[in-house]
């Protein structure tokens, strides 16, 4: 039965720097050559694996670099496995609006060796974007050090338009409430009241001074609140001050200060 060895040949020169011999050394290599045959079955192996998952996985070096992508990713993608290792393979299947972030995201937390996850949206071949959720995780050998960083990406697309749905229905809610509430202290309906409201809503988002007139009784305080309900400092106080009932001299001072 034969076996692999690994022959070496050392010239042997005379005083004039002639050939006069050759010595051949001979090593038997034959359980490395199986440990690497074995190696070699065992990635074939994997990659079959992986292939037969359907979720997107990306294999990447201690750096980050993909060097491999199983079937479900490059199908998506419309990729081969040799443009895994090209230098734009990333720009090709991340969304522009999320490459920078992803790039932030990823620089950090490949720095520190440990497990992280991102949110990113990936490009079909078709140049359709869905959402993706991307997990690193890393993989040490035996002496603690990192040598490889698996990612797998699930789809989230539809959580994702769902949650988008929803925010966008709150905030409609949201602002219908606050327009129907906005006017909840002032009761009337002729055209004169919704002529006012009307002035309040054009006049509140504004950083104008509004003066608001009329006899007594006839609600300038509602019309006040109204208008500081939908300003931007509706967050802050109200300030109610019954200038009537401060003389006349002292009305600067009671209100900016002595």
């Amino acid at each position: 039965m034969g076996y692999f060895a690994l022959v070496r040949a050392e010239p042997l020169r005379d005083e004039s720097g002639k050939v006069v011999k050759w010595y051949a050394t001979s090593t038997d290599i034959e359980d490395r050559r199986q440990t690497e045959e074995q190696l070699r079955q065992e990635e074939r192996e994997l990659r079959r694996i992986t292939d037969a998952i359907p979720q997107s996985i990306i294999v990447q070096n201690p750096d980050g670099i993909p060097i491999y992508a199983n079937k479900a990713l490059l199908d998506y993608a419309g990729l081969t496995i040799e443009d895994v290792g090209r230098p734009d393979f990333r720009t090709r299947i991340a969304h522009p609006e999320d490459f920078e972030r992803l790039r932030d995201i990823r620089q950090a937390a490949l720095s520190r060796g440990l497990p992280f996850e991102v949110e990113v949206r990936g490009r079909s071949k078709d140049g359709q974007y869905r959402w993706f959720l991307a997990y690193y995780n890393p993989f040490r050998d035996e002496q603690g050090r990192l040598v490889r960083w698996y990612v797998t990406g699930t789809d989230i697309d539809d959580r994702k338009r769902a949650e988008d749905r929803t925010k966008n229905e709150n905030v409609a809610l949201r602002e219908e409430i606050d327009h129907a509430s906005m006017f909840e202290e002032i009761v009337g309906s002729s055209d004169a009241i919704r002529r006012v409201l009307g002035q309040v809503a054009k006049v509140a988002p504004t950083d104008s001074t509004v003066l608001i007139s009329g006899e007594t009784g006839t609600g300038k305080e509602l019309i006040a609140r109204a208008i500081h309900k939908r300003s931007n400092r509706s967050a802050r106080a109200f300030i109610r001050v019954n200038c009537g009932a401060i003389a006349a001299a002292l009305i600067a001072s009671e209100l900016f200060g002595h």
